[in-house]
């Protein structure tokens, strides 16, 4: 998502709040989001890419693993 002020990619889904995002933007399809370089904040058509809330904090299958010799502490004197 492209901010349209700034052009940064730094736009976020942001919660609805007030009469107009609540109640009149769902029935025209608009979503509200805000950029986190220039704080702008729009309702755009378009809903975002869907993900899981422990995405990040869950660690992936097929991620890298470092070797068990790296993980060791040199033993201190």
């Amino acid at each position: 998502m492209v901010c349209p002020k700034c052009q940064s990619h730094r736009m976020h889904r942001i919660r609805r709040e007030g009469f107009l995002r609540v109640n009149l933007a769902p029935l025209f399809g608009y979503f509200p989001w805000r950029c986190s370089v220039c704080r702008t904040e729009r309702l755009l058509r378009t809903r975002g890419a869907r993900r899981s809330s422990h995405e990040s904090t869950v660690q992936r299958l097929d991620a890298p693993v470092a070797p068990v010799e790296q993980l060791r502490r040199e033993p201190m004197n």
